[in-house]
């Protein structure tokens, strides 16, 4: 029988996890002294992550580029990017890496056995045997390097230094570091570990190789494993293929505790030269408030900041809005550190107001501390957070993973690794305190009498970016007036050396290193998520009988369709303001309460489908979405119903929802503008592009503005009651329930309380037609995007346009625009709407890009006259297509489907085609896809320096 010894392990602790229904396992590997901790637990998606502790010593960002780096090729996997021929190959449900403040984490995760075990491998490799040491271009592509453009122009490029420009391009950013360059002066903490733009380029090759060579040891390696899987092959491979090279050296210490300190700085952040300066000043406290053992403390803060500034309606929040003295306040907790800090952010207030801001924001947390708390809405605030903590929905991210941030969240200051897993009786505890008083004294211990606390004044410029840029340019101009000739030519020959690599095709034989599934590996049908169609009192009901651990998931749908572009947007604005606004029966803060105390989580958004894979059929509705334990489920539908019919709109807290959602937008836009951009391009080509583009496009955002600007609430109001008035129809209502079967008893209520209208007439929403448009934001990189709908170039969707994207995003657009192009994202997006598009992300030369997309076409031709075997691009494919879902989002991808009308049969054949997919499929496609994009919409969204590089824009708009 083996056991850990015979691989070289010895076990430190065996401890129950009653909640999880898990063991978990702490073991050292004696050799090296490698920690190990694994969760065994009855879940067939298996997780492996290993993590280092990497505390920055400077700004330049060396962790996050090593994070990169290590991804791109490894002694057993020799290909320039293995992270990519994974993303084409494997059935893996999570695959990526991350750089906090102070550890990097690098994991994966996949349900399928073999596939598991070749991604441990492969991530092995990379970390412990990187071709970073014989490869400096790695270092130059993902870091940055000096390169001469087509204009003769000498700048920086590289794939993290462009991404970082997008970072700092965002005021939250910018308080964010100040913040913590304040709060821990004596701290690694006071570093951005991922890198600011303007030290970056004071990395060295020689500092980049330094930093892995003394973290990337075993000793100083966490490997957390999580789910079902065959354990002592997992630890044959850790110890036999890679640690028994190893020698134990020792571990390094836990970052240091800064002692307190008080702090305060200024600072500025770029605005559009339309947008107004006036009022858009930013205000920010940072609070140092323990350590990170103080589990109870923290999720006590976090508790605090929800009483606080949870919502429009809570007293710190209400006061700052109500006097005018900002738009929007925030406060929250930045843990995962050693000591972590909460943020009190004061968004858009003028200079002239920061006294009294200051002023007032001290009496009311004054008040609040001496008068008393509302404890009613501390219970609902804690009922919320444990239903959150107990139901381990993380969206996108499988348990494994959030279970390793939780891990390596104690482990690595030397506290327990199960520390963060359960939630015990903790708020029991937290319950008896609150009678004691305890919240009040938080507000005391911690935002009123800390001595470990900063400022930060963020003042709005015009001139911010150019001044950046500026001081980038002068940096250039001094390093290269003290080059030789020698310098100059070592500098060419450098890029020279780096283009003709990252142009160069890996060898067959690296290629075949790459460990890969086969076809049988797949599964013949996609996952079939139970959906079942029935009619309770004339409404359509569709039940969906899913594992669910007691928690019943509502969606309920009205019909929108009869709405105009104009109405669609209002629609949104009121959307946005249910379960926000005062009811008839309750104040504001009373619903919000309820609300956290009978549901999980609680939404209305409008949502838009298209229908039958016809771009020209298009539904769009209004959702409801809200989940609560079985026991609430009637109380909860009550409310929501409540909330639906009873809402009454009121002038203050109207205008405070919509100037916080242009707020958003413009942050969202300035993050992520290829999601902006993608909105556009797909109203160019459908309806339910020009829906999406008035739900919460750029057409939504500036119908707020002009609401804004023309504020006259006695209008809105009777348009945001007449439109909400008519959707809410019980004739047009569609009833969603996953997990228990309570369907009768949530119509029952819905019945009474929604009215019955004869039905409304569609409105037609017609495509706008191509367009080749810009959108000007403050922001050095751009998001270039152009698309359009293979339907109307003889071209119609099937199985294999999903292969054909694949293709095109990982084996010819991750070349081009992310490796040559220092891009830090792009791909290509393919719809069973007919609808193709292309995009960069934080791109550092968009136009560049949008060339480089009008060749995919000639790029699939090529890939099928290769005779390249597919089957690694299948299985990719696949895999995309195939997700980790918990309960909630297979409910709602099963009402996707019964909307859209995708039938299983439809998923089967469309499975089928992928998976004998040939090269005469994508021949085919690849003209349709060619004269799509040679003829496509364009939308790029960059600085105006961006913009001006692009011939041929017909308009530019400006945020």
């Amino acid at each position: 029988m083996q056991t850990w010894a015979d691989f070289g392990f010895a076990l430190k602790k065996e401890t129950a996890l009653p909640e999880l229904e898990a063991t978990a396992y702490q073991l050292v590997h004696e050799r090296t002294g490698l920690e190990l901790i694994w969760l065994k637990r009855d879940e067939e998606n298996k997780t492996f992550a290993i993590s280092f502790e990497t505390l920055p010593h400077d700004d330049t960002g060396v962790f996050h580029i090593l994070e990169h780096s290590v991804l791109c090729g490894s002694e057993k996997y020799p290909t320039k990017d293995p992270f990519v021929e994974l993303l084409k190959s494997s059935m893996n449900t999570f695959l990526n890496a991350f750089t906090f403040p102070d550890k990097t984490l690098y994991p994966v995760s996949s349900r399928n056995d073999r596939d598991f075990i070749n991604l441990v491998r492969v991530y092995l490799d990379a970390v412990f045997h990187p071709m970073i040491y014989n490869r400096p271009e790695i270092f130059y592509q993902e870091g940055w390097h000096y390169e001469t453009d087509e204009d003769g122009h000498l700048g920086y490029k590289g794939v993290v230094f462009n991404e970082m420009k997008g970072v700092f391009a965002g005021a939250d950013e910018l308080v964010n570091t100040g913040l913590s360059r304040c709060l821990f002066p004596d701290s690694p903490y006071r570093f951005v570990s991922g890198g600011d733009p303007a030290a970056i380029p004071d990395l060295t090759y020689e500092d980049f190789i330094d930093a892995h060579r003394r973290h990337y040891s075993p000793s100083n390696a966490y490997v957390i494993l999580d789910g079902d899987m065959d354990i002592y092959q997992v630890l044959s491979v850790l110890n036999d293929e890679y640690l028994s090279g190893f020698e134990r050296s020792e571990r390094p210490t836990p970052p240091p505790m800064q002692e307190p300190v008080s702090a305060q700085c200024e600072g500025s952040y770029e605005l559009s030269p339309e947008e107004t300066l006036d009022g858009r000043t930013r205000l920010a406290y940072g609070k140092v408030i323990g350590t990170f053992a103080e589990r109870e403390k923290l999720i006590a803060a976090s508790i605090l900041c929800d009483a606080l500034c949870g919502s429009n309606q809570a007293p710190l929040t209400q006061t700052i809005l109500g006097q005018g003295l900002a738009e929007e306040v925030n406060l929250f907790l930045n843990d995962g550190v050693l000591q972590p800090w909460l943020v009190l952010d004061i968004k858009n207030l003028k200079d002239e107001d920061l006294p009294e801001a200051e002023s007032v924001i001290t009496e009311q947390l004054k008040s609040l501390a001496e008068n008393g708390l509302d404890h009613a809405q501390l219970e609902a605030i804690m009922a919320n957070m444990e239903f959150k903590l107990r139901e381990r929905d993380f969206g996108g991210y499988p348990q494994g993973v959030i279970f390793a941030f939780n891990i390596m969240e104690s482990c690595l200051y030397g506290g327990d690794p199960t520390a963060n897993l359960e939630v015990g009786d903790l708020f029991v505890r937290l319950r008896e305190k609150l009678a004691e008083g305890y919240f009040e004294q938080l507000i005391r211990e911690l935002l009123l009498e800390n001595p470990h606390s900063a400022k930060i004044v963020l003042h709005p410029s015009h001139t911010a970016g150019e001044e950046r840029r500026r001081k980038e340019q002068a940096r250039l101009d001094r390093e290269t007036s003290a080059w030789s000739d020698e310098d100059r030519l070592s500098a060419a020959r450098r890029q020279e050396r780096l283009l003709s690599w990252q142009a160069s095709e890996d060898s067959p034989e690296a290629r075949a290193a790459i460990p890969q599934l086969s076809l049988e590996d797949i599964p013949a049908e996609p996952e079939h998520i139970p959906t079942e169609l029935v009619h309770i009192g004339g409404i359509p009901v569709l039940r969906h009988a899913l594992h669910t651990g007691g928690i019943v998931y509502v969606n309920l749908y009205f019909d929108a369709d009869h709405l105009t572009q104009d109405e669609l947007s209002c629609l949104s604005l009121v959307c946005g303001l249910l379960g926000e606004s005062d009811t008839e029966n309750a104040p504001a803060s009373r619903v919000i309460d309820s609300i956290r105390l009978l549901c999980g989580s609680f939404a209305v958004y409008p949502t838009v489908y298209t229908v039958g894979g016809d771009p020209m059929n298009t539904t769009v509705k209004m959702c409801v979405s809200f989940s609560a334990l079985e026991k609430n489920v009637e109380s909860a539908t009550a409310l929501a119903a409540q909330i639906l019919t009873g809402s009454i709109f009121d002038d203050e807290t109207t205008h405070d929802i919509l100037r916080q959602t242009v707020m958003g937008f413009f942050q969202d836009t300035v993050m992520a503008g290829n999601s902006v951009a993608l909105t556009r391009i797909s109203a160019q080509t459908s309806p339910a592009g020009v829906a999406e583009e008035h739900i919460g496009g750029i057409c939504f955002y500036e119908w707020l503005k002009k609401i804004d600007e023309s504020w006259d609430f006695s209008s809105l109001k009777a348009e945001m009651d007449r439109v909400l008035s008519s959707v809410l129809n019980r004739n047009a209502m569609t009833v969603s329930v996953g997990g228990s079967d309570c369907a009768d008893a949530i119509v029952s209520i819905l019945e009474k309380a929604v009215p019955a209208a004869a039905l409304s007439e569609r409105t037609e929403l017609r495509p706008w037609g191509k367009r080749v448009e810009g959108i000007v934001i403050p922001a050095d990189i751009s998001f270039a995007v152009c698309g359009g709908n293979i339907n109307a170039h003889g071209g119609e969707y099937c199985g294999q346009m999903r292969l054909a994207g694949q293709a095109v995003s990982l084996a010819y657009l991750w070349n081009m625009i992310r490796m040559q192009g220092g891009a830090y994202g792009t791909g290509m997006v393919t719809r069973d709407s007919g609808l193709i598009a292309c995009y960069s992300y934080r791109d550092p030369n968009g136009a560049a890009s949008l060339e480089c997309y009008r060749s995919c076409g000639q790029f699939l031709r090529e890939l099928a006259e290769s005779d390249t075997d597919l089957t690694g691009f299948i299985i990719g494919t696949v895999a995309a297509g195939s997700p980790l879902m918990t309960p909630r989002a297979k409910a709602q991808t099963g009402d996707r489907f019964y909307f859209s009308q995708v039938t299983m049969q439809q998923r089967c054949e469309n499975r089928r085609q992928l998976i004998s997919a040939t090269a005469d499929d994508l021949r085919r496609i690849a003209d349709w896809v060619e004269s799509t994009l040679c003829d496509g919409g364009i939308c790029i969204v960059g600085g105006q320096e961006q913009l001006e590089r692009c011939e041929g824009l017909e308009s530019i708009i400006t945020l």
